[in-house]
């Protein structure tokens, strides 16, 4: 009776523990701003397969963009939806740029799913560049990616996505780093949660975090990177930025007075962004 007893407790709290790694990799739902609809632009409004998933797109196609100039794919971050990033977005367009917009399944537009992780980031990226290689063979494909979107463009690079530069904004170095950093925000002992959830985050990512850790995989990186890391930040704090840097041999873009996602819509995210397409 008493080994039945433990097997029940053990088997109910791996149940449990379970359960609240999906409840971590559950993201919020978050509203949207504005659309594009609502910018009065030329677009487009797509489905992009990715795997057994469908992703809601936009694609803007200003009337002066030129066939030869980048196109520009926007991916957004945890908990956030294309919206987030029209921050910037918007102004490349009105620069003449053409920008695909995109949301990660089980955000925004896109269908619900019970969990998402950096994996299912790092795949949807690769979906959507596949898909604007295909559509548009001769252009130059440039990732703008905030936050988790960001990293999710270092490892979708590294593992062969059709990518000719990226820009990398407040994108943190490591996911489970990242992760314990907000736990530990919300009054949690977030490293010691992270710690004992590992080999439910292990299942969900279908391995080890090691092939998905950015400042791990940036350095077999042979493209152009733009690392802008607002002052401020207490989502993504600096010292990941640091690690990008260190991990790239590249510096990183100190923006001041500006937080996590504000960032997106200084001007001198803007002109950072603006030199780095020149130079390509």
């Amino acid at each position: 009776m008493g080994y039945a007893i433990a097997a029940v407790s053990i088997g109910l709290l791996i149940f449990g523990l379970d359960r609240f790694a999906s409840r971590i990799l559950r993201p919020e739902s978050c509203p949207f701003e504005r659309t594009v609809p609502d910018l009065g632009v030329e677009h487009e409004d797509l489905l992009i397969q990715s795997g057994d998933q469908e992703l809601a797109a936009w694609l803007i196609q200003p009337s002066r963009a030129q066939p030869f100039e980048p196109l520009l794919l926007v991916a957004h971050g945890w908990s956030a939806n294309y919206s987030t990033v029209l921050a910037i977005a918007e102004p490349l367009a009105e620069l003449g740029h053409d920008v695909l917009l995109f949301d990660v399944r089980g955000h925004g537009r896109s269908e619900p799913t019970p969990f998402v992780t950096i994996r299912h980031f790092r795949d949807d990226l690769m979906a959507v560049a596949r898909y604007a290689a295909k559509r548009f063979p001769d252009r130059q494909l440039v990732l703008v990616g905030h936050s988790l979107g960001g990293s999710a463009g270092v490892l979708a690079a590294a593992d062969g996505a059709p990518i000719d530069g990226l820009i990398l904004v407040a994108a943190p170095a490591d996911v489970l780093h990242v992760t314990a950093e907000f736990l530990s925000d919300q009054g949690l002992p977030g490293g010691l949660i992270v710690n004992v959830l590992r080999p439910f985050f292990w299942h969900r990512v279908r391995g080890s975090f090691r092939p998905l850790t950015p400042s791990r995989r940036i350095r077999e990186l042979d493209l152009p990177i733009l690392i802008i890391q607002p002052e401020n930040d207490q989502r993504v704090i600096r010292r990941h930025a640091e690690r990008l840097s260190e991990a790239s041999g590249l510096s990183y873009h100190l923006i001041k007075d500006r937080e996590h996602t504000d960032v997106l819509a200084a001007p001198e995210t803007l002109r950072l962004v603006e030199e780095f397409l020149e130079e390509l």
